[in-house]
């Protein structure tokens, strides 16, 4: 009896294998599938995509799927090979760049950088926070003791460190209006293009240097202490749930501004239907001919073909 039930799954396992190897099998999915694309590009994102179910795949992205350190050892091991492969190179990345876009990245840097109201009011309050004060202070005091130690080298240093105190205070009473003149120097136009021209001539030389010279200092201290940080934020938890409040409040603020639009307005789903049907077909047929798959799907449609037939058939 055993092995008259198995029969058919084995007929229908035969079959199956067959049938997924044959070419009229894989034009008819991929027809198939495209034409699900353009129906699907027709439909609004709303209607596609769960956002609770893409919140709780944020929220447990790290915590059941993703093994945080075996990750970032993969990432360390594979930026340190990158390293050693781009170490010989003596291209810069201007050369690799054409004219125009290194123009945009200078008009950017143009934009990016010019202090609008906002800024100029955040700049202010930052230099009028304590912590800026106390480092106005601190440069100034240092800068007289430097000037008493050229002045009077034997006793000049030595006063002003005895009255130290004395002095940060006194140059307290006039820190409001130093610091007013701060926050009108930072603010002023003529000195914010000084920090444009400056910001381009860093731009520039930073693109201009050999591509090879990133690499080795990767490849360095530099790249070591930064393997040990990477190190160490994969096994921040605090860090970790902090990426994932990032992660959902961005899915939120995205999905609320697309969620009403087609999908085919933000995917080419229509014009390249068959390019990704194609594709998807050869990434799904050998999943779908492997021996477990397809010993699944023989057995269930040999079911499906028992349980349709009359009871008397079936004895």
């Amino acid at each position: 009896m055993a092995s008259t039930r198995a029969t058919p799954a084995a007929a229908q396992e035969q079959y199956w294998r067959r049938r997924f190897a044959a070419p009229a099998f894989r034009r008819a999915l991929t027809a198939t599938i495209a034409d699900a694309l353009r129906a699907l590009a027709r439909q609004r994102v709303g209607q596609v995509i769960d956002p609770v179910a893409v919140r709780e795949l944020i929220d447990q992205w790290d915590l059941r799927i993703v093994d945080r350190p075996a990750l970032t050892e993969r990432a360390i091991a594979g930026a340190r090979r990158s390293a050693r492969r781009l170490a010989g190179r003596r291209e810069a990345l201007a050369d690799l760049l054409d004219e125009g876009f290194l123009a945009e990245i200078e008009t950017a840097i143009d934009a990016g950088l010019e202090l609008g109201g906002g800024g100029r009011e955040l700049l202010a309050a930052l230099m009028e926070r304590e912590l800026v004060r106390g480092l106005f202070t601190d440069l100034i005091f240092t800068a007289l003791v430097s000037f008493q130690r050229r002045a009077n080298p034997l006793f000049g240093a030595l006063a002003v460190r005895a009255l130290e105190d004395q002095i940060k205070g006194f140059i307290g009473l006039f820190m409001p209006m130093l610091q007013a003149q701060a926050i009108a120097f930072a603010v002023d136009r003529a000195n914010q293009r000084a920090v444009l021209d400056f910001a381009r001539a860093v731009a520039r030389q930073l693109l201009a240097a050999p591509i090879g010279g990133y690499a080795a200092l990767a490849a360095g201290k530099t790249g070591a202490s930064l393997a040990t940080l990477l190190r160490h934020a994969a096994a921040n938890d605090r860090l970790a749930e902090l990426g994932r409040r990032a992660a959902r409040i961005a899915w939120d603020d995205l999905f609320a501004e697309v969620k009403n639009r087609r999908l085919g307005e933000l995917l080419r789903l229509d014009a390249h239907a068959d390019w990704i049907a194609a594709r998807a077909v050869a990434a799904l047929l050998p999943l779908l001919a492997s021996p477990g798959v397809l010993a699944l799907i023989a057995a269930e449609v040999a079911a499906a073909s028992a349980a349709g037939r009359p009871r008397s058939a079936r004895r």
